[in-house]
């Protein structure tokens, strides 16, 4: 009994030790995102990257919640170059759909705070198809409700899985 026990052993081995790292699934709790924005750290609790289509094109949803008090969340919808390959820089444009970002803040349930981002770059630096994950970087600017100049820098993310609506 103990040398079949061996045997099935040895005889797995290989299979585990070849087995790439590419093909293990990366789970949510890996999934990071954070930014410094108006100065201040920012780490999202909660992140999204969901392929969809809106008005007969593929976009994606890029987005992150830091949960708290107040709450706030980075959300971006980019149009795609390739559905099946999400890699490639991405320019915000001001008064578009596609390619636009924002940030809002929430406190109680409310919003106290919404930008609109009208310049910056998020970068899918690498799309991991076996996986579907994304990792990247952004920086953004624009301005809140009242006219002031805000900035969303040094953004960083990695290990986001990418669903299909």
């Amino acid at each position: 009994m103990a040398v079949r026990r061996r045997v099935l052993l040895l005889l797995s081995l290989p299979f585990a030790l070849a087995l790439p790292l590419s093909l293990q699934r990366v789970s949510a709790e890996e999934a990071v995102m954070s930014a410094t924005f108006d100065g201040n750290p920012w780490t999202a609790s909660f992140t999204l990257a969901q392929t969809m289509q809106m008005a007969g094109k593929p976009v994606l949803n890029l987005s992150g919640t830091e949960q708290g008090s107040p709450t706030g969340t980075f959300n971006s919808m980019l149009e795609l170059k390739d559905p099946n390959d999400l890699a490639g820089s991405y320019s915000l444009k001001a008064g578009s759909p596609a390619n636009s970002a924002n940030f809002n803040i929430l406190e109680a349930g409310a919003t106290v705070g919404h930008v609109r981002f009208s310049n910056g770059e998020i970068v899918i630096d690498k799309y991991d198809a076996d996986s579907k994950t994304t990792y990247g970087h952004f920086s953004a600017s624009g301005k809140d409700e009242s006219g002031k100049p805000e900035a969303l820098t040094d953004g960083r993310f990695s290990g986001i899985p990418a669903t299909a609506q």
